[in-house]
């Protein structure tokens, strides 16, 4: 067998001169490059947790932001019509208010008599019609109720005067002692006062429709009575009497 010469290089391995390695130059590279970094199988990727918005939260969003817009044109109509027509209360005055068999019984504590008041209502509105319904009214002497009627329901137009007629009656109608005390004791003085009430639910009318209805409540307060000598009659002193009104 040829012995093998120790001076050739062998096969497969490249050549290196002397025994040194040396790295190889820029730009060159081995036979295997690295892999790429791994990389998605699909690339373009979807949020499948995104949100739409709740059909049913719009619709009563919408919903309430019509109801504040209908509701601010609502009143801001009001508010013009209210401007425009200048709503006023009627005005009361006792024009007169007499008392006949008058008679206050001090061993009873009672009191008689019939009184008769004439009223005076007008309605200081230039645009507005008033009606009167379930109208009461009662007499007191202070705070001491004496005795009430019903006034017929009556209209008025506009700028309207009306005169009423009422009439009172007490019969034996119980006061207490303290009371016959005080009576006697304004008769002495020829002066007895007494004090008006008026109870009406009224509405008010204009250009063809109706308004608020209200309750009005009328005060008339401290209406002098000069009694004659004998004590049993007398009639309004002073004129008339402008009442208050509140609704």
């Amino acid at each position: 067998m040829a012995s093998s010469d120790p001076s050739r290089p062998a096969t497969g391995y490249p050549f290196v001169p002397n025994g040194i390695h040396h790295p190889p130059p820029a730009g060159s590279a081995y036979p295997y490059q690295a892999p790429p970094p791994h990389q998605p199988a699909y690339p373009y990727t979807y949020n499948t947790n995104q949100t739409y918005p709740n059909q049913r939260a719009i619709f009563l969003r919408r919903l309430i932001i019509a109801l504040i817009i209908f509701t601010c044109i609502f009143f801001t109509i009001l508010f013009i019509c209210w401007l425009v027509i200048r709503p006023h209360f009627p005005e009361f005055r006792v024009t007169s208010l007499s008392i006949s068999n008058f008679n206050v019984s001090s061993s009873s504590s009672s009191v008689t008599g019939t009184w008769n008041a004439r009223f005076q209502v007008s309605n200081p509105n230039k645009k507005m019609k008033i009606s009167y319904n379930e109208i009461q009214t009662s007499i007191f002497y202070k705070s001491e109720f004496l005795s009430r009627t019903r006034i017929p329901p009556f209209r008025q137009g506009k700028r309207n005067v009306t005169d009423i007629d009422v009439e009172y009656g007490a019969t034996s109608s119980y006061i207490g002692e303290r009371t016959v005390s005080q009576i006697n004791s304004d008769e002495g003085r020829g002066l007895v006062s007494f004090n008006l009430r008026i109870v009406a639910d009224a509405g008010f009318k204009a250009e063809g429709f109706w308004a608020r209805r209200r309750l009005l409540r009328v005060y008339c307060n401290d209406v002098a009575v000069g009694i004659s000598g004998n004590g049993r009659s007398g009639n309004l002193t002073g004129g008339a009497m402008r009442c208050n009104v509140y609704a």
